[in-house]
């Protein structure tokens, strides 16, 4: 540009001695004089702009050295985590209005963030996992070399993120809107006829006096109400007398803080409806809130505190049946069994069984159940025939009743006990000499043998009479008598006991040795 402007006054001195030299009439000198005119306003149009561009550069470099220093990401984030990286990465994403259209630079990594994470990760062929992992957080730092970024103190003692963009210079569209409306970053000049067409302030170009704020009148709010309150949101709407921007501070607990250390969403664009909506809140839970707005000179309002309190979370129809597991018998006798098995929420008990293969889960087979909802169910089942196979199944209706059966199990149960004594017959004396004798009977199932006797009458059967015993479990008994007198007559009962302990005592029966 300079060496244009040094040529061309070259040749402006160059035209003009020539033209004086040749001049011949006053038309001919008018005329050079006219040139000349011209060609000086153009050398003079040519220095404006030469002092223009150095003015930008100038600019470009003041703004350079106001900047705190540029953002990086530095930890990885996931969904549930806060804090000013959080904004970082949601002011990076919001720049492609395909990734995150809401555009929503709150701060609180919530289900839109994590939305728009995957968005980005599948732009860029990462796993779409959704959060901010080491392969996602160098792609976002390059992002962040094409336009860098910075953080400043806002009016409110807070950090606010903006970007560093040279004077006279619009950013990515995706980071001048939001909710429909710009969003000005914070370390950004405008230039003087886009800053009125958005319908803000902005300051005055370095080298170029302008009007001087008289406003140091703060907002009005109005209408501070709480609507549709959900569950797990509500949104929080105000109106103000003038321009200015949205802050909502909430908090379960009483007084609400407006400041940094209190959950806060926020919008920066300049309006006089103001909407803001609270996600992630707790359900039947009592909010406290307070607003504040900002007008274009950097005056706040703020309100009184008010209630909302959040829905009871919805109730869902439970059309799922339990599921059974761990069926088992625990105990089999010879007329019962326990079954025992669990389920992964409350439910009845019933046992469906049947000496029939398959069991059958209907009225027409035998059962045992318990109505009591419970997750460990066992069931007693009674009146079953010893040494028997058995079939069943188990069936669990929960509160919702939902039912749910098992597979079919089997069990046998046990031989029945014991309880009969031994039959004894043909008791009777044998081989009798004047010293000994053989006592001989039959049982009719193994047992053993016990000889009772006495010289006199009746004999009793314990332990103060003599005795002749086996433990041998048989069914011909044969035990000898020995040590006997001579001529005299005795008198004898028969004992045998099975392998369960039933015990039988024959009749008295008597026999007399020989001399």
């Amino acid at each position: 540009m300079k060496k244009f402007i040094v040529s061309s006054l070259a040749m402006v001195m160059f035209v003009g001695s020539s033209f004086a030299a040749s001049a011949q009439t006053t038309s001919t000198a008018a005329q050079l004089q006219a040139l000349i005119d011209t060609l000086k306003q153009q050398i003079a149009q040519l220095q404006a702009k030469v002092a223009v561009q150095t003015q930008a550069t100038a600019d470009v470099r003041t703004a350079a050295q106001n900047v705190q220093g540029t953002l990086s990401l530095i930890r990885q984030l996931r969904q549930g985590m806060s804090g000013d990286d959080v904004k970082t990465l949601q002011t990076i994403l919001a720049a492609d209005p395909e990734v995150f259209p809401e555009g929503k630079i709150t701060g609180f990594f919530g289900p839109l963030t994590a939305s728009a994470v995957k968005r980005f990760q599948k732009k860029h062929g990462l796993s779409q996992v959704g959060n901010v992992g080491p392969q996602t957080l160098g792609q976002l730092n390059k992002e962040l070399e094409n336009n860098p970024l910075s953080q400043e103190k806002d009016e409110r003692g807070g950090n606010r993120t903006c970007a560093i963009v040279p004077p006279g210079h619009l950013i990515a569209p995706g980071w001048l809107k939001k909710n429909a409306a710009p969003v000005i970053p914070a370390c950004q000049t405008l230039p003087p006829g886009i800053a009125m067409q958005l319908g803000l302030t902005t300051s005055t170009p370095p080298g170029h006096p302008g009007p001087t704020s008289t406003d140091t009148t703060a907002p009005l709010l109005s209408a501070v109400t709480a609507t549709g309150t959900a569950a797990n949101s509500a949104t929080i709407t105000w109106t103000t007398n003038e321009l200015s921007d949205s802050v909502v501070w909430y908090s379960t607990s009483t007084p609400v803080s407006a400041t940094g250390t209190t959950p806060m969403v926020s919008s920066v664009s300049l309006v006089l409806g103001h909407s803001i909506t609270l996600i992630g809140l707790q359900a039947a839970t009592a909010y406290h809130f307070v607003v504040t707005s900002k007008d274009a000179t950097g005056n706040i309002a703020l309100s009184g505190e008010t209630t909302f309190t959040t829905l009871a979370a919805p109730v869902v129809p439970d059309t799922t049946a339990p599921v059974i597991s761990g069926v088992a018998v625990v105990t089999s006798t010879f007329n019962s069994a326990v079954i025992n098995w669990n389920t992964d929420e409350v439910s009845d008990s019933t046992v469906w069984y049947s000496v029939s293969n398959p069991v059958s889960a209907t009225g027409t087979t035998a059962s045992a159940t318990s109505a009591s909802l419970v997750t460990g169910h066992s069931v007693t089942v009674n009146g079953l025939n010893a040494s028997t196979t058995y079939y069943f199944v188990v069936t669990s209706k929960d509160a919702s009743a939902n039912l749910a059966t098992s597979a079919q199990f089997s069990f046998n149960t046990q031989v029945a006990p014991d309880t009969t004594a031994p039959a004894l017959s043909a008791i009777s004396a044998t081989s009798i000499s004047s010293s000994s004798a053989s006592i001989v009977w039959t049982t009719n199932e193994l047992a053993t043998s016990k000889v009772w006797y006495s010289t006199s009458t009746p004999v009793s059967a314990t332990g103060t009479t003599p005795i002749v015993s086996s433990a041998s479990l048989v069914l011909s008994h044969d035990l000898m008598l020995s040590g006997l007198n001579a001529s005299t007559t005795y008198y004898f009962v028969v004992e045998s006991s099975d392998a369960a302990g039933n015990r039988s005592v024959g009749s008295e029966v008597s026999f007399t040795t020989t001399q």
